[in-house]
């Protein structure tokens, strides 16, 4: 880019900023939109639900992608989107590695692209579900039985196949990524603004308390062995032995 398009630039954001008008938003179905998150089922699987409101002047072709960070006391598992994904039912990308194995002072935070679906409610709602799990947590040293995980805002981003005219108007808001989990395809995605529903977004996850690891150790001691005994005495018993 040279000097003379870098100042057109700045012409446009400083005139966009002085008469009110963003070129982004001078389309009127992105003047208004809002995200809703939430958590729903309880225990360690759970699912992240995730719908878009658009304005209804949307144009058909327009596709949504949500970028979302999701801290080290949470995972997904890909084995199980990967069924999902060959079922139609759900599309992830997941941009990192994940183990699911470690607890969370263990773990990472790792990057998820979800391709939300044309939902039922109007032409501008989007939706998607995202099965996530929660990780272990450290026991505690305090009262508390519990620990809050959060769940940072993501990113919102639109895709329009037919009409790149967005794209076109404002290309400093747009971001390269794949068109869709499964396409090995990269596609121009428009970041655009959002209204949270829910402000933040935490879960609670149940943790031990380390004033009862003595009481848990010998509980488990005592119980594996007399498992172990009544299983000796039951082949004992009724085992058919060679002389």
């Amino acid at each position: 880019m040279g000097v003379c398009g870098a100042l057109l630039i700045v012409g446009c954001i400083c005139v966009a900023f002085i008469t009110g008008i963003d070129p982004l938003y001078s389309e009127p179905w992105l003047q208004s939109v809002s995200l809703n998150r939430r958590i729903v089922k309880n225990g360690f699987h759970r699912e992240l639900v995730m719908d878009v409101d658009l304005d209804e002047g949307v144009h058909q072709d327009c596709c949504i992608m949500v970028e979302a960070q999701l801290p080290q006391g949470v995972y997904v598992d890909p084995f199980e989107l990967a069924s999902l994904r060959e079922h139609m039912s759900e599309e992830v990308f997941i941009q990192n590695e994940i183990d699911i194995e470690p607890p969370e002072y263990l773990s990472t935070a790792f990057t998820i692209i979800i391709y939300l679906k044309p939902g039922p409610k109007h032409s501008g709602h989007f939706t998607g579900t995202v099965p996530v799990h929660v990780r272990y947590h450290r026991p505690s040293d305090t009262e508390e039985a519990t620990a809050l995980v959060t769940l940072a805002d993501p990113q919102l981003m639109i895709h329009c196949q037919e009409n790149n005219s967005l794209v076109e108007s404002w290309k400093l808001g747009v971001t390269e990524a794949p068109c869709s989990a499964s396409s090995p395809n990269i596609c121009s995605w428009l970041n655009i603004n959002y209204r949270n529903v829910v402000e933040t977004l935490t879960l609670q996850v149940p943790v031990g308390q380390k004033k009862d690891a003595v009481l848990v150790i010998t509980t488990t001691l005592l119980t594996t062995i007399l498992c172990c005994s009544l299983l000796l005495r039951a082949v004992w018993i009724h085992g058919e032995f060679e002389h």
